[in-house]
């Protein structure tokens, strides 16, 4: 009995990046959400005044601006009518902050106007799907030991959704014991089969945790049951961090850091399709007094929280050109200034977002999630970022500096399996110039390909490797790369460029001289040919996906010309899979190639 409803459960237990030892109190939404009570404010027009709302002129994209992947972006109640601000076509997904949780009953203490919302109208008449968050702060042991509150909660959801013809459901449960991360699991099972039978298309999503810190939650079995993962990729640096640093980093701004592409990879990791890994993005960022002018440095007091529409409005003069620098390590912007002892300010810019969104699409994810909508008001260059990296006019970037997970400085991390896909105009090739490949050899590999994942094989690295040079034949190169549990290294930094077609590549070892390897898949007999300019002794290895030698035998001698060969590999062998074949002479390569064993 479940139905698609988007149940995105905001797993907030951020992410400190600093120590595992820091305890994070609570998230960015309890934070503001706390702030915002106290100020006791009951009308849009006070919360408009609050935040300083002017009505700004929105041009419409054109009609060939299509979006590409989901935009998921939070409206939390003191957003006042900034939503007549909103580039709509945009977003996809707009999810109202929030129905609070009465733990002993699961009823609202308040939904905040989900029924009357003009900006949920506004939502809908631009055919935006609208979803509900549910947010629960506090009282875990209560609403879970209820025999009642939790159906009660189901069943109130349900009915919100279904009488404001909505898409889904976003649960925020904050700050949760890991004693309960079962009684969740059990509570999101019976909400996401309850809804999908209830709400005929309707989506259910959780919000999860950039890192889930004692296991909390139960990924694979979530993913079972859920649509998308709302990933809260930020507060990865929160108010109360020893060190001062970037709210989203991209990669580590030290060697102990968590970061939003070491998070990609846990997701993945824990099988979770990358259609279905949504990452979220602050447009907001976090102030500290600090220790020295520049980062990393140590933090001597509390840090506070500000809008993007703050920090650019500048006010104080504080968040000025002079006073801005990056962070080379993370891929992250910082203010710092001078005013009774140093301060730095961690913002996101358009070139950091875009950053991070080039790696959503090179990942192959789902999206990306807004905290929060608004928090930009009256600047379109955040805006101008997502029509310029997720719609069907986005340009293609022709040339560009990539990194493994690790990023410019540190290395890789441990059970990493991912795909890096390169796409450049179709009537264009990729040069890729490989600084260094240097991976813990024998065990982690990266393959890369002539095209999409399922295009023949250019080459794979193992060990340590490089400079390397590759052109692709076609305007699409594909990056496989496999790490194991254990020890890991460098990775690769590589620059590529988006260059007219060669009449010949010579760069392939399996192109165009006939290599075939048949049948494939196979069972016990593998059959090869190959064109090859040689006489000589040819010996057939085989290696696994983690880059392992499975299987070697000298297969014969070749002659100049055309040549077959078959061979035998008894059952037990190797095990059923995918692997690279190379067929090499004198210890050097001569053709390689993909076999799959039934």
């Amino acid at each position: 009995m479940y139905n698609k409803l988007i149940i995105t459960v905001i797993f907030s237990l951020f992410a400190t990046i600093a120590t595992a030892q820091e305890q994070i109190p609570y998230s960015i939404h309890k934070e503001q959400s706390d702030y915002y009570k106290s100020l006791h404010l009951t009308t849009t027009a006070e919360y408009d005044s609050v935040q300083g709302f002017n009505r700004e002129k929105v041009q419409p994209l054109p009609d060939d601006f299509t979006l590409t992947k989901r935009v998921f972006g939070y409206f939390p109640y003191w957003a006042g009518t900034n939503y007549l601000n909103y580039q709509w076509d945009l977003l996809s997904d707009f999810c109202h902050f929030s129905y609070e949780v009465d733990p002993a009953t699961g009823n609202p203490t308040t939904t905040h106007n989900w029924y009357t919302s003009e900006a949920i109208d506004m939502a809908m008449d631009n055919n935006v799907d609208v979803h509900l968050c549910v947010t629960l702060f506090s009282g875990h042991y209560t609403f879970f030991n209820s025999t009642t509150a939790p159906q009660n909660l189901i069943d109130n959801i349900i009915t919100l959704v279904q009488d404001r013809n909505a898409k889904g459901v976003n649960i925020d449960f904050e700050a949760m014991p890991s004693a309960y991360g079962d009684d969740f699991t059990d509570f999101m099972i019976a909400l996401s089969e309850q809804m999908h039978s209830a709400v005929p298309g309707s989506e259910v999503s959780i919000a999860a945790p950039a890192v889930n810190w004692n296991n909390t939650f139960n990924i694979p079995g979530l993913n079972e049951y859920i649509d998308f993962f709302m990933v809260m990729a930020y507060d990865y640096y929160w108010n109360g961090s020893s060190t001062a640093g970037p709210v989203s980093p991209l990669y580590s701004m030290t060697s102990s850091g968590r970061n939003f592409s070491r998070t990609i990879s846990y997701y993945q990791n824990q099988g979770v399709p990358n259609e279905k890994i949504v990452m979220g993005v602050p447009y907001y960022g976090r102030q500290w007094p600090t220790a020295n002018q520049f980062a990393p440095s140590s933090t001597t007091g509390s840090g506070t929280a500000y809008t993007y529409r703050y920090i650019r409005n500048n006010n104080s003069g504080y968040y000025s050109n002079q006073n801005k620098y990056w962070e080379s390590n993370s891929f992250s912007p910082y203010f710092s200034f001078y005013t009774n002892g140093w301060n730095q300010c961690f913002m996101e810019d358009p070139y950091s977002l875009g950053k991070k969104y080039d790696i959503v699409n090179r990942r192959n994810l789902g999206g990306i999630g807004i905290w929060a909508l608004g928090y930009d008001n009256g600047y379109t260059d955040f805006w101008e970022v997502i029509a310029n990296r997720f719609t069907t006019s986005s340009p293609y970037i022709l040339s560009d500096t990539i990194f493994d997970s690790g990023g410019p400085t540190f290395n890789y991390y441990d059970d990493e399996s991912y795909t890096f896909t390169i796409p450049v105009p179709q009537d264009k090739q990729i040069d890729i110039n490989f600084d260094y490949v240097n991976t813990e050899s024998g065990y982690d590999t990266l393959w890369i390909y002539d095209g999409d994942i399922n295009s023949p094989l250019i080459d794979f690295f193992t060990g340590n490797n490089g400079p390397v040079t590759i052109e692709s034949s076609s305007n699409i190169l594909t990056l496989k790369f496999y790490s194991d549990g254990a020890t890991t290294a460098q990775g690769w930094r590589a620059v590529y460029s988006a260059v007219d077609p060669t009449s010949t590549n010579e760069n392939f070892l399996d192109n165009t001289k006939n290599f075939k390897i048949w049948p494939n898949p196979f069972t016990r007999k593998l059959n090869i040919s190959c064109y090859f300019d040689i006489s000589s002794e040819i010996i057939l290895e085989l290696f696994d996906v983690q880059g392992r030698s499975v299987f070697n035998k000298n297969i014969g001698f070749s002659r100049k010309g055309e040549n077959t060969f078959q061979i035998t590999i008894d059952d037990g062998i190797i095990k059923s899979g995918i692997y690279t074949v190379i067929l090499k002479s004198g210890g050097i390569n001569l053709r390689k190639g993909i076999a799959i064993k039934n």
